[in-house]
């Protein structure tokens, strides 16, 4: 009969719609288009020159992400680009760090749906926690550890010692500009000691992505005063140029607002052993999971050039080491001090930071982020 006939198509429909909800906030990637979309990513990324990416390779020359980072994503393409006058400094929040953080209700839904999906499932490999204390570390100062792989001998002390280039400002207008030139870079949603062949980690939906760090980022100096804006916008719907077109909307971002002094191009890393065993830098910080923290800062000396100002970065890089290490210590891996410029040549503050690896999980990441934005707000109520 026809009204049965309604009833069932409406329920039909009901339930398409939730499996399409769980497709993209769940992020088990499985249609075609979307897995076009990474292999094309992850094809760009084999090609791109040593400066446009620094992802670790194996022997092979591809990425060292899990295999189902290679097969998947979690949304069609699509842009998701700030309004610089809409991400501008808001009223102060109540931040989460200035009480006992909690996890948001969408990554414990999140958590308990991949839970629920891989309970009987076979693991693709295992995934080791590790907390990165000194580890490679060249010079140590205290709680400040910094891995030197360049030829520069700089005096680490007195770098510390003279603190972050910043000077006194007006820190209510925009002072931070937070940005992701991998936008899609995500993470697991829970930790099962296994990773899945057919869960990417990766990300068009900023909910699931570095993206989510950043907020918290933004967050934290919101509760502080400080004016900061939060660029979400796609650069690496393919690798290969993503730090030109980052670079390009930073510049852009610099010229409108002059106040600007600090850009954080915020990242997550990939740490694997083989291709079936990956590791999660993680610190317990009061009493919750962390993902570990490590600051990239770079150099003017061989195939980089044209990087007048990396010394006042290095300063900035381990007065922000120094900062975090002080309020949450273990939360940060060694400073990697390396033959790279990125976009950091924009800026005297400009600094490239990886929050984890892809195996860490969602929760752990955003609440490093929390954490390390409290750090910075602190650092800049000290000096700017």
């Amino acid at each position: 009969m026809e009204p049965k006939k309604n009833r069932s198509q409406l329920a039909a429909l009901l339930l398409a719609a939730a499996s399409l909800l769980f497709t993209l906030f769940v992020a088990v990637p499985n249609a075609a288009g979307v897995n076009a979309f990474l292999q094309n990513a992850v094809s760009a990324l084999n090609a791109a020159p040593a400066e446009e990416g620094f992802k670790p390779m194996n022997a092979t020359g591809e990425p060292t992400e899990p295999a189902a980072a290679k097969t998947g994503s979690a949304v069609p393409p699509l842009e998701i680009a700030s309004d610089p006058e809409t991400t501008a400094p808001a009223a102060p929040a109540q931040a989460q760090t200035d009480k006992a953080w909690q996890t948001p209700t969408d990554i414990l839904a999140a958590q308990n749906a991949y839970l629920e999906k891989y309970k009987d499932a076979s693991p693709a490999g295992n995934v080791t926690e590790r907390c990165f204390v000194n580890d490679g570390a060249t010079d140590v100062l205290g709680k400040v550890a910094v891995r030197n792989c360049t030829d520069q001998r700089p005096d680490f002390a007195a770098l510390l010692e003279a603190g972050a280039p910043l000077e006194k400002t007006d820190k209510a207008q925009p002072l931070v500009l937070i940005f992701h030139t991998h936008t899609t870079e995500g993470y697991l949603p829970a930790f099962t000691g296994n990773f899945y062949k057919d869960y990417a980690t990766r990300s068009l939906d900023p909910a699931l992505s570095v993206v989510r760090v950043g907020d918290a980022i933004c967050e934290a100096l919101r509760a502080h005063g400080i004016g900061v804006i939060h660029d979400t916008k796609i650069y690496d719907e393919t690798y290969d140029g993503a730090y030109a077109r980052s670079r390009e909307s930073v510049q852009a971002y610099l010229e409108k607002y002059p106040s600007l002094r600090i850009t954080l191009d915020i990242h997550r890393d990939a740490l694997w052993a083989s291709d079936t065993a990956a590791v999660k830098p993680t610190a317990e910080i009061d009493g919750r999971k962390a993902a570990q923290v490590m600051i990239i800062t770079g150099v003017e000396e061989g195939p980089v050039t044209v990087f007048p100002h990396w010394r006042e970065n290095l300063r900035f890089a381990l007065a922000l080491q120094k900062s975090a290490q002080d309020l949450h210590e273990g939360l940060m891996k060694p400073v990697y001090f390396c033959r790279r410029r990125y976009n950091m040549d924009l800026t005297p503050c400009s600094l490239l930071l990886e929050f984890g690896s892809d195996t860490n999980t969602l929760e752990e990441a955003v609440y490093a982020g929390a954490l390390l934005g409290e750090a910075l707000a602190g650092l800049i109520d000290e000096t700017a």
